[in-house]
This record gives structure tokens, C-alpha cells and sequence, in this order.
């Protein structure tokens, strides 16, 4: 994220409310809405915070529905939460004592088994990013924290902005599959990705009007020849969205 990208957003956002009554006659009657005002906030977390895929709340959104499909045998109105609050503060406690001086031996002695049967959730890992496995291909591959998969396992985690070569311009292309490639020294990562093609000369790209939005339209074609790369050459994973005339939109979902 950039001051320029930041400025960016926020001249398109006072442009769109200065020119909403006009765009939408019928919220002339209306008064402004809260979100017409939080809206331009956004400005400030954009430079204090980065994009907002690094501080949006949809992962919290998710946790909340999971939570929600949880059976609860009918107790509702608080006994669950009771229950949850209660082993938290236990937790909690545990954990206060075992870092305590004065920490009875006893306690100390239960973590001491306790350690070796259940890993603990703020454990360094001791394991490699890639484990070695059997076979030529995997279903995914993690880095930087972020899983990718070829496209029969998971199609939004297939199409990616990447390199084809150290020095190139990203561009947009599809995992179809992860391969493991054995060396003398282990066993490296080659993704095989097909890129899209480029979008045909009498098709017009809307999103060329705004720079600041990392968004591409690509023809939803695949090119027929692939490119083989390592995890490090990878930008960012990117969202598609097809539309009109066999054009596909790729938006850049870097973190950075």
C-alpha cells in the first residue's frame, strides 16, 4: 500500500458521494447513511494498517458462523457461554500459576506430561515448510503461510500473479498441478502453471481506468503451453470473476 493508492481511494470515494444524488435520485429524500461516513475512514486505516486484506473482519465472520453451527442440546441463553468463560479463566489460571515462582512442583510436574502427549499451541514447529513426500505430486504446497493447490483441488487456490522468469512482469495463470522434483539434495517444489491469455485486441479492459486498482481483465482462455516455476516465484494468489465475451477479471490479492 501506497500514499498515492491511499489519495487514490480517496478521491474516488468523494467523487462518488458528491455525485450520488445525481447517480441515485431517489436518496435525494433520504439523509446520509453511517456507512456514507465510515466509509471515509478508510483512508486513515489504508496508511495505518495496509490493504484491507491484512485487517478486514470476513475470517472472524467465518469463525462466527462456524461457532454458530456448534450443538448446543438446546442450552441457550447463556449456559454455553457460561461454559466457555469458565475453562478459559481455568486456562488461564493454569497457565498464571505455571509462570509464577512460587509454582507448586506438583503442577509443574502435570505440564512436564501434559507437554509430552499434546504439542503445545505456541510451540516452534521442528518440521520442514516441505515435507518429502511419496510419489510425483501433492495436493498443495505451503508458503509464506499461504497454501497453494493445483486446480482439481482447489480452484481458488490455483490462479495466481506470478513470475515466469526472475526478471518478467507478473502475470495471471492457473496452477494445474504440483509436482515433487528430487535432487541430490531433496525434494524441490515445481508447479506446473498454465497462463491466461492475453485479452484480445478488439476487447475493450474496464478496469484500465483505474490504475490504482490492482485488477486485469485476461481472456478466461488458458494458453495451451505451461510454464514450470518454484513456490518463490509467486506474487500473490488472485480472484477471478468471468464475465462478457470470454473476459476474465484477476484481482491482485497481495498482502503488501
Amino acid at each position: 500500500m501506497t500514499t498515492a493508492r491511499a489519495e487514490a481511494f480517496r478521491d474516488y470515494v468523494d467523487f462518488w458521494v458528491k455525485h450520488l444524488r445525481t447517480l441515485f435520485p431517489h436518496t435525494r429524500e433520504g439523509i446520509a447513511r453511517p456507512n456514507i461516513h465510515a466509509i471515509g475512514h478508510i483512508y486513515d486505516f489504508l496508511l495505518l494498517f495496509g490493504p484491507v486484506l491484512s485487517w478486514w473482519c470476513f475470517p472472524f465472520e467465518r469463525l462466527i458462523g462456524a461457532v454458530q453451527k456448534l450443538n448446543t442440546n438446546d442450552h441457550i441463553g447463556g449456559v454455553m457461554e457460561s461454559t466457555m468463560i469458565k475453562t478459559l479463566v481455568r486456562t488461564a489460571n493454569i497457565r498464571r500459576w505455571l509462570h509464577r515462582p512460587d509454582c507448586p512442583e506438583a503442577i509443574k510436574q502435570l505440564k512436564v506430561l501434559f507437554d509430552k502427549s499434546f504439542v503445545p499451541a505456541n510451540a516452534t514447529s521442528q518440521t520442514k515448510e516441505f515435507v518429502e513426500m511419496k510419489g510425483t505430486r501433492r495436493a498443495y504446497a505451503s508458503f509464506d503461510g499461504v497454501n497453494f493447490s493445483g486446480v482439481d483441488t482447489h480452484a481458488g487456490n490455483a490462479n495466481i500473479f506470478y513470475r515466469p522468469s526472475p526478471n518478467q512482469t507478473p502475470v495471471a495463470g492457473q496452477i494445474q498441478w504440483i509436482e515433487n522434483k528430487p535432487t541430490p539434495d531433496g525434494t524441490i517444489l515445481h508447479l506446473h502453471v498454465q497462463p491466461y491469455e492475453r485479452l484480445s485486441k478488439h476487447l475493450y479492459d474496464p478496469f484500465l481506468r483505474y490504475p490504482h486498482f490492482s485488477a486485469t481483465t485476461y481472456s478466461s482462455t488458458l494458453s495451451a503451453s505451461a510454464n514450470i516455476i518454484t513456490l518463490d516465484a509467486i506474487v500473490a494468489h488472485a480472484a477471478r470473476f468471468d464475465y462478457s465475451l470470454g473476459r476474465s477479471v484477476l484481482v491482485n490479492l497481495s498482502r503488501h
